[in-house]
């Protein structure tokens, strides 16, 4: 996910602008802004977010523009920073501290900045608006009472900024001018539609109970709006707003910036369908909630969640509609690398009903009991059954259940371990219900595996990046060396005399290659220029703990570097004495070329020792 390494090298400005957005953001001001952080000595220290820290772990180091904390062992930059905080990909970070700075990231980006700042802008004015109607007019009677019957409180219309638009159909366009929006900014954000004769506009939401929908950063990008028992029996019962510069509904989940903090804590995000689901959800303890916007969860909507938590439970109705969207959750989601699990609601029942009526004992059992996708597709399937299926209904079962399972098995990242116990498991559970030979069924499931398509999908790039695995520890040598590449003040000699030789460890070797891609494109090695070309995560906390002990030493870089050219001219010395020493037992030499190899050996072990060449006479 925090992989930089490409992401950056590809970003609009290239690396000039990068370097314009890190110099224009203190790390100070940025980490200040989600944290108290207090003086201890040069650094600023604070309680870290990535653990339970009754004690300031996290340190943020000024003078370097860094921060780490030693208990998590995370570190990095301002990037690296908002990455991990607001859990983005580093075009999102470098895009947003752009923005905070007032950057550009390219000739055209100033113009489509200050489009998006004209629709984000009025979409929250319409929030306070609808918000101040809802609580406020005499208008707005009916949607009180319809929120009021469904169980909502004031204090959780207040918390999620639920308002209402009045029936006219000019409500926000009269308001909008007196207020700076004009009717351009209005009709960008999707508030208003434009006349087929284009003689004005008119509101799109109208009579309406409106939930604004925010960003993972908590800032308003759209609204959905509910219409009111009693209203016209052809007007849609949801609508949202449309696509938008800021908007997308197959990317975005209702409710996401408030529970992020719940979703760290629970591991899961449990995903409803409607925002009066997700409300009453969250009104009776579930933090967790989110709910899709009248779109079944799709790739999108598992890769944004996959930032948060491995596991997906989504809360479906029990009814056949139910099943029908679980079918083609299954379908769409059953390749990607996350833990899906399906809750069943009993007939009849939604989400907001449940939690009304049982609270969050109610609805917490039902997602307690929330199962493996392919688990839940034979369930279903055995239900529809009855007593005596036919042969041709078995095998229709059989069929419906082995085929989602041929499909993850091909595309899904399990080890091979992993997919053969999977689909044991299934496998055995057929073979018991319906009396057939596993190997028959394990026959037939190679088979659809052979036909499954195998083509990753379309919007791959746009995929996020496995969690990196911890790095090895590094041999004494390796530190030292790496510490020396962020210590020196100009270390692009001490990097082109390196060899592979020199490092032993893939980590170490992985930094030394960073550091030449460095020293080819600006033709200087700079501990930021590192970061850039490192993905983020273990790298970078590595890369932030050897600066902060080099910058411990007592020894100047250059005096350290003395030490380590001598170690190196031994090591060096004592390698190629360990290979002649091998070339003698295992070679067949004449006199001449042996006497040439042992005195050769006397002189690399001399130079191991240290020792200089002994002068003639």
């Amino acid at each position: 996910m925090f992989d930089r390494g490409t992401a950056g090298a590809s970003a609009p400005g290239g690396d000039d602008v990068k370097e314009r957005v890190r110099e224009a953001t203190d790390i100070v001001d940025l980490v200040g802004s989600y944290m108290v952080l207090r003086r201890a000595g040069k650094a600023m220290v604070g309680r870290c977010p990535w653990h339970d820290d009754s004690r300031p772990s996290l340190s943020v180091n000024p003078e370097r523009q860094t921060f780490r904390c030693w208990v998590c062992d995370i570190g990095g930059d301002v990037f690296s920073f908002l990455m991990r905080m607001e859990r983005i990909e580093f075009r999102e970070a470098l895009e947003l501290l752009a923005q905070r700075a007032g950057i550009p990231l390219s000739r055209g980006d100033g113009q489509r900045d200050g489009l998006r700042a004209t629709v984000r802008a009025a979409l929250e004015w319409a929030a306070g608006r609808f918000s101040a109607c809802l609580r406020d007019t005499p208008d707005a009677d009916t949607a009180r009472r319809y929120l009021a019957d469904r169980g909502l409180t004031a204090a959780t219309i207040e918390r999620f900024g639920v308002g209402y638009a009045p029936g006219g159909w000019d409500w926000l366009v009269r308001q909008g001018p007196g207020a700076g929006h004009q009717a351009d900014a209005l009709e960008q954000s999707g508030l208003i539609v434009p006349r087929q004769d284009r003689s004005g506009h008119y509101d799109r939401f109208r009579d309406r109970v409106m939930f604004p929908i925010r960003d993972p950063q908590g800032r308003c990008i759209a609204f959905g709006g509910r219409s009111l028992p009693g209203g016209p029996p052809d007007a849609a019962k949801y609508i949202n707003s449309p696509e938008t510069p800021l908007f997308s509904k197959s990317g975005t989940l209702y409710g996401l910036d408030t529970a992020r903090e719940a979703i760290g804590q629970s591991g899961r995000t449990v995903v409803v369908e409607g925002y009066m689901d997700c409300l009453a959800a969250r009104q009776a303890g579930h933090g967790d909630v989110v709910a899709v916007l009248g779109t079944a969860v799709g790739e999108r909507h598992a890769r944004l969640l996959r930032r948060y938590a491995e596991r997906i439970v989504l809360v479906l109705d029990g009814d056949a509609a139910g099943r029908r969207r679980a079918d083609e959750v299954m379908d769409r989601l059953l390749a990607e690398p996350i833990d899906l699990r399906i809750a069943r609601l009993p007939a009849g029942t939604d989400p907001c009903d449940l939690a009304m009526a049982g609270g969050q004992a109610a609805l917490a059992a039902v997602i307690d009991a929330a199962i493996d996708p392919i688990d839940y597709r034979m369930d279903t399937a055995l239900e529809r059954l009855g007593e005596r299926p036919g042969d041709q209904a078995i095998l229709g079962v059989v069929e419906s259940v082995l085929a989602p399972l041929a499909r993850v098995s091909a595309q899904a990242p399990l080890t091979p371990a992993q997919r053969r116990l999977r689909e044991d498991q299934v496998i055995g559970r057929l073979s018991r219900r319906f009396g057939l030979e596993s190997a028959g069924l394990r026959r037939r499931l190679e088979e659809l595996r052979s036909a499954a398509p195998r083509t990753l999908p379309a919007d791959t790039e746009a995929a996020d990046e496995e969690p990196a695995a911890p790095l090895a520890p590094l041999t004494a040598w390796d530190r030292e060396l790496l510490e020396l590449l962020v210590t020196l003040p100009d270390p692009g000699g001490f990097v082109e005399r390196l060899t592979d030789d020199d490092v032993d460890s893939p980590t170490a070797l992985t930094v030394v290659a960073a550091a030449r891609r460095c020293l080819a494109g600006t033709g200087t090695v700079e501990f930021h220029g590192l970061l850039d070309e490192l993905a983020a995560g273990p790298l970078h906390s590595l890369m932030v703990s050897l600066d902060e002990d080099a910058a411990a030493r007592q020894f100047p870089a250059e005096e350290r570097l003395l030490h380590w050219e001598e170690s190196r001219r031994r090591r060096t010395a004592h390698r190629l004495a360990h290979a002649s020493v091998t070339a003698l037992k295992s070679s067949t030499l004449d006199p001449g070329a042996e006497a040439e190899l042992l005195e050769r050996l006397v002189a690399q072990r001399r130079a191991v020792q240290g020792m200089s060449e002994p002068k003639e006479g």
